[in-house]
């Protein structure tokens, strides 16, 4: 009697859509990985299940740890009403420039070396 080899039990089952899935779900942790640099897993789970006639009913289930690209953070200030906002509520603003116009003179001349 040989033995029957897991790979080719794995294609059988749920009429290898199982197989199927699992080679997709591993393509996209595996670009996830090359992408990031970060690390990766597949999981699969069997459970089997005996009846009362010698068959197996057979579950399974899949997990995936699929790595994200690290996102940026960005830094608020808490308003005194709670809010938030992009600007420091203690910070003064200067609203009285002045511009310099064409015909005005700069406030410093470099000369040329």
């Amino acid at each position: 009697m040989s033995t029957k080899s897991f790979s080719d039990v794995l294609q059988e089952l749920r009429y290898g859509t199982l197989h199927d899935e699992l080679s997709e779900k591993l393509q996209e942790v595996v670009n996830a990985c090359v992408e990031t640099g970060r690390v990766g897993s597949l999981q699969l789970n069997i459970k089997l299940k005996p009846g009362l006639g010698g068959e197996l009913e057979i579950t399974d289930q899949i997990k995936t740890t699929v790595p994200e690209l690290a996102k940026a953070s960005s830094i608020m200030w808490a308003t005194p009403e709670g809010n938030l906002s992009r600007q420091d509520p203690r910070q003064m603003t200067i609203d009285n420039l002045k511009q310099i116009g064409k015909d005005e003179r700069p406030l410093k001349v470099l000369k040329d070396k």
